[in-house]
């Protein structure tokens, strides 16, 4: 007949049950701490991947401006990272008569002719 659990952990001394239930909690707290470790791994790639708008809209800003891309084109690539970033209202295109000027924001409006 072979013995079961209950039957060994009652045959054990007070010393072997403490070395059986400290394994115990040293493999929980191991495996608690490699899960913490992979989650942190996880959330730190998914930070990493973040939104890289600004270096698109200057690739294809360069584009534009090489004459790959068409006023459509941009327009279209414009409104399509708007949307992606949540962004509301019309997106301001460049102007192709004057490409090397400053693009304008509210903050920074255009000078007035004159």
């Amino acid at each position: 007949m072979c013995p079961t659990w209950a039957t060994v952990a009652l045959a054990m001394t007070k010393e072997e049950r403490l070395f059986l239930w400290t394994g115990v909690l040293a493999v929980v707290i191991i495996a608690g701490a490699l899960v913490i470790a992979r989650v942190d791994r996880w959330r730190k790639r998914q930070m990493e991947s973040g939104d890289d708008a600004p270096t698109h809209i200057g690739s294809f800003r360069e584009m534009f401006d090489n004459g790959e891309l068409s006023r459509e084109e941009y327009d279209e690539v414009l409104r399509r990272m708007a949307a992606k970033a949540g962004a509301k209202g019309k997106v301001a295109a460049p102007s192709p008569a004057s490409p090397d000027s400053p693009p304008t924001s509210p903050e920074n409006p255009p000078p007035a002719p004159g």
